[in-house]
């Protein structure tokens, strides 16, 4: 665990690669911004005053003004850490662009964009904040690099409201999670971020405008679908009827007389000998393995010309639950099966990127109501968060089981100690790899394979 001493000095040199950023003509707020991610490492709550006070000579008011006052630009930290990002994880075949939302339960009206609308985290209606967020993944590796808040109605509908939470003009217009996302994958590109795949689930893939917007910018995607999606399992053949007599206007619109069918539906009536076994990666609990289905099926939404050609993919997860996701993909028809479902798989890792944002940096634990103080702390732990991935991949050679935990423990301690660590800590930490590898041997050793580790970016291990 002596690698991870000096992870302190890391952080700050990290963290230079910001100061311009932080900085304007006449004042710079680097030294709160990265006070500010060192107390979302060291606090046990992640609040103003918490933050200021496991530090030294460290004022919560310089925190608060950093986050609501301050002259930076949000946007423009995003786009350099989608920059650094791409440099870590982009340009490769397997290198995936997700998109999801994220739910934070808030108390009262104030806050921008709060309302009672979905919380996923909670699984339920709830009153909340919600973001759409964009993350960078390769294999395991995966951090945030797009975030915005989401405007129900009831705000962009109501000025005055929109006005107390000092939500910029241009951004009081109502606009669509699916289009908010489209708008993070054009953000993304103009960052010059370099993925081959664009992932998101079935909030995102059930409105058919987003994925024909994704096929036309020229994007390649693996998207979920609710089990109730319709399409044609041969070509609709799209054609304006004959007129059936000469009396009344003729038809104008465009029918088929093919019959769609669901996606469930089509999935029951295949025979078991039609499932691929398909590996998806070795992992801590063994082997993951799926069976998979797929095949070309044509969605036509009753007023495009044509009908768009794509590919069905079904996926069995294996255990008890007997999980069954459906996704649609534009990919190459030729493309091998193990390659479409580890992309479709990756999926997973956007849910681990909020999670480790959540649990080990305080992304839900904002004191903020205003629309500028949202996407500042969502920024400032996204950086935090990109410093965790860059760390892991450093360390995955002789580290390979090392999670943002860990980091974030380590850290911690040497923050706190200036430079004279408590060697326990690093002890704990060594405690968990091994209980760690023992775990994992145990699991393969009940799947009768043994474990193999490479690189942590690579997807296949």
């Amino acid at each position: 665990m002596s690698r991870l001493k000096g992870l302190d000095s890391r952080l700050s040199v990290f963290a230079e690669r910001y100061r311009p950023l932080f900085t304007s003509s006449t004042r710079t707020v680097f030294g709160s911004a990265l006070n500010f991610l060192r107390g979302l490492i060291q606090a046990a709550r992640r609040n103003m005053q918490q933050m200021s006070e496991v530090q030294n000579d460290v004022d919560q008011q310089d925190l608060q003004y950093l986050v609501s006052q301050a002259a930076w630009d949000h946007q423009a930290v995003q786009d350099q850490l989608t920059r650094d990002a791409d440099h870590l994880l982009g340009g490769h075949a397997d290198s995936m662009l997700l998109l999801d939302e994220s739910g934070f339960g808030k108390k009262g009206k104030m806050s921008a964009g709060v309302s009672r609308q979905w919380n996923g985290r909670l699984g339920k209606v709830d009153n909340c904040q919600v973001g759409v967020f964009g993350a960078l993944c390769r294999g395991t590796a995966s951090t945030l690099i797009q975030g915005r808040l989401y405007l129900p109605k009831c705000w962009t509908d109501d000025p005055k409201r929109c006005a107390k939470a000092h939500i910029p003009v241009e951004h009081q217009t109502f606009i669509s999670k699916s289009s908010m996302a489209l708008q993070l994958v054009a953000q993304a590109r103009a960052c010059g971020a370099r993925f081959a795949w664009v992932g998101a689930d079935a909030g995102y893939g059930k409105e058919p405008d987003f994925l024909r917007s994704l096929a036309d910018a020229g994007e390649r995607f693996v998207v979920n679908v609710h089990k109730n999606q319709r399409f044609y399992t041969h070509h609709p053949n799209p054609i304006i009827p004959a007129p059936v007599s000469t009396r009344g206007r003729a038809p104008t619109r465009l029918t088929t007389t093919r019959r769609p069918m669901t996606a469930e539906a089509w999935a029951k009536s295949q025979p078991k000998k039609e499932w691929q076994s398909v590996d998806v990666r070795h992992s801590t609990a063994g082997l993951i393995t799926v069976r998979a289905l797929r095949k070309t099926v044509w969605l036509w939404d009753g007023e495009e010309q044509k009908a768009r050609e794509w590919t069905l993919l079904v996926i069995h997860e294996s255990g008890l639950d007997g999980k069954i996701s459906y996704a649609l993909t534009n990919a190459a028809k030729d493309i091998p099966m193990r390659e479409l479902v580890q992309a479709d798989r990756q999926r997973f890792w956007v849910e681990q990127a909020f999670s480790d944002t959540k649990s080990e940096l305080g992304l839900a634990e904002y004191e903020a109501r205003g629309w500028t103080s949202w996407h500042r702390h969502m920024t400032l732990c996204m950086i935090a968060q990109l410093f965790m991935v860059e760390t892991r991949i450093q360390q995955a050679d002789h580290i390979p089981l090392l999670s943002a935990r860990d980091i974030r423990t380590a850290l911690a301690q040497l923050l706190a100690a200036s430079g004279s660590p408590d060697i326990r800590t690093f002890e704990t930490i060594a405690n968990r790899q091994a209980q760690r590898w023992a775990s994992t041997r145990s699991r393969y050793k009940k799947q009768g394979i043994q474990p193999v580790w490479t690189r942590f970016a690579n997807p296949i291990m």
